[in-house]
């Protein structure tokens, strides 16, 4: 059932780069027809000013979008001037949506929890040292990102002065080795077979009643296209198209809302769609979820849906186990005397990105244990992503077509894809691997310039002859069974004389392996006997011969030399 899906953090410096900085977006339209393929392939198997969101304060809490909530409690509790310009600060933020608002609610937090500790009532010069003392470094930098967005507002309450003190006060940031390059087996992409295992248990657990729908259709989503967490929860339902056209992809597909657009006005699905096609099997899948994603919302509004409003609601109810009391806990937060399609215009309703992480790192169902650490295998969301990109990478595409499919403005972040000492390692070992083996099975006796080099050349019975009668070298053994001389090639034992007619044992092997191949054996449908093959045979010849031609030219050269004359003096 699987077929669909068969191909089988911590802040970071940013560096300037002008090589990138002047690259502009990749669309479809700038594949070649044959990228286009490969892709499509690979997809196969309060009040809102316009582009912001909302910011609700009430009983100590501030509610951005109706979603992210943060206790500010002791931020509202400090002296007027202070709190309102905290208030004028996240109401300015959220209504020009320069930050997210899961991003402000974590700054809201950590700077909640800091004014909770120290007791100040104001922000200045001499209580700032205060305020930040034993707290994390990631605590210290939160803060003084809102501070310095605060001043830059000109909002009341912080001053040229403090803001001298909080820019020489903020911390260095801890950089974490990327999980993607870390070598780490429980960290970065999975293995072919941990893959292959993960999206087969997927399966498998859905059909046995393991995991329900909308676990399963994240999961196998994530597998198959590894778009970031809240490309899935901002889905709707409109976003699963099977007639027309959406950017050049007919036929059944999905368009993922983007969520990192440089420059985008609106956080909730402002940023520019991924369009992928989809194989039969996801897609009678997310049919299955949409049928109940709908009949969810049905059900809390106790009413049949409008055509529009049905294309408009959420791809994945929330909830899930506790659908309606989180529905019930959602309203709450809608604005007053709205219409559902304009709060369907806003994540109200639609499932945290959070959620999504918490469903791919599979704390329930059945284990998959990784046949490289031998215990259960550690699953997280961007695992996947990793995982995909480099397979695709691996299919030999462009730099451009990965960071297409990827949704990546740049080239600047995918190099480490590239960057595949396993893989470069397995396409040696083919390229080598003609040359080398038949080397690894051939000859491995030692060259004799005539039988008086030999270590028994004194010896007659140790001569190994082509029909009893042509020498063809010596047997350094003192005892041997073997049907001479063929096998003797390949014996580490066999010592070939320099000006042996080994080009004659040559011609007999051809000549052999020429009868073998043309034996016609009459069997069933599959062939259970096969002719024989002596190539390597062959092989251990060749290469003799080869040495014994390079030999020849250096006894040559050495006579000439010993001659008293040049080697390189032509003959006149």
């Amino acid at each position: 059932m699987s077929d669909s899906i068969a191909m089988k953090a911590a802040p970071t410096v940013e560096t300037s780069n002008p090589a990138y900085e002047t690259e502009e977006a990749i669309s479809r339209h700038d594949l070649s027809a044959e990228e286009l393929t490969t892709l499509d392939t690979f997809d196969t198997i309060s009040s809102t000013a316009s582009g912001g969101y909302s910011a609700v304060f009430k009983e100590g809490v501030v509610e951005l979008y109706g979603v992210h909530r943060a206790n500010i409690g002791a931020l509202l509790s400090m002296e007027p001037e202070t709190a309102q310009g905290i208030k004028s600060t996240i109401l300015s933020i959220a209504s020009s949506s320069k930050i997210s608002p899961p991003t402000l609610a974590v700054r809201l937090r950590s700077f909640n929890r800091a004014v909770t500790l120290s007791n100040v009532d104001r922000i200045t010069s001499d209580l700032y040292p205060h305020l930040i003392k034993n707290l994390s470094n990631s605590d210290v930098n939160a803060i003084s990102l809102f501070l310095i967005h605060w001043h830059k507002l000109g909002y009341a309450g912080v001053d040229d002065a403090t803001i001298d003190v909080v820019n020489l006060e903020q911390r260095s940031y801890t950089i974490y080795q990327k999980r993607i390059t870390s070598g780490d087996p429980t960290q970065g992409w999975y293995t072919e077979q941990e893959y292959d295992d993960l999206v087969q248990t997927y399966w498998d657990d859905y059909e046995a009643g393991r995991k329900s729908l909308v676990n399963t259709v994240v999961l196998l989503l994530n597998a198959q296209y590894g778009r970031r967490g809240l490309q899935y929860s901002h889905l709707k339902i409109c976003d699963f198209q099977e007639l027309g056209e959406t950017d050049g992809v007919t036929g059944k597909r999905v368009e993922f809302p983007g969520v990192k657009d440089r420059g985008s006005d609106l956080w909730f699905r402002g940023s520019k769609s991924e369009v992928h096609p989809m194989g039969d099997d996801l897609w009678s899948l997310c049919q299955a979820q949409i049928s109940e994603s709908v009949e969810a919302f049905e059900s809390h509004f106790g009413r049949t849906m409008t055509s529009e409003e049905r294309l408009q609601l959420p791809f994945l109810q929330i909830g899930q186990r506790h659908h309606k009391r989180s529905m019930t806990r959602r309203a709450k937060s809608v604005q007053a005397n709205s219409t559902l399609l304009e709060q369907l215009a806003t994540p109200i309703w639609h499932m945290s990105g959070s959620s999504i992480a918490q469903m791919c790192q599979r704390a329930y169902g059945t284990p998959v244990f990784s046949h490289v650490t031998g215990e259960p295998i550690y699953e997280f969301a961007y695992r996947m992503r990793y995982t995909r990109a480099r397979q695709l990478a691996r299919l030999g595409v462009s730099r451009k077509v990965l960071s297409y499919w990827l949704g990546h403005e740049s080239l600047k972040s995918i190099d480490h894809y590239y960057d595949d000492p396993a893989e470069d390692a397995r396409k040696l070992n083919e390229d080598i691997k003609p040359i080398m083996s038949p080397l690894a099975q051939a000859f491995a006796g030692t060259l004799r310039d005539s039988e008086a080099h030999a270590s028994r050349g004194g010896d007659p019975s140790t001569r190994v002859e082509l029909d009893g009668r042509k020498a063809v070298g010596s047997c350094g053994s003192d005892f041997c069974t073997a049907s001479v001389p063929i096998p003797c090639y390949r014996c580490n034992k066999f010592e070939p004389w320099v000006d042996g007619p080994h080009e004659e044992v040559l011609l007999r092997l051809y000549e052999r392996q020429e009868e073998e191949n043309n034996i016609h054996i009459p069997s069933s449908a599959r062939s259970i006997l096969r002719p024989l093959q002596i190539t390597k045979d062959i092989d251990a010849v060749k290469l003799v011969i080869r040495l014994c031609d390079a030999r020849k030219a250096e006894l040559a050269a050495e006579a000439v030399v010993n001659a008293g004359a040049d080697p390189h003096d032509d003959d006149d």
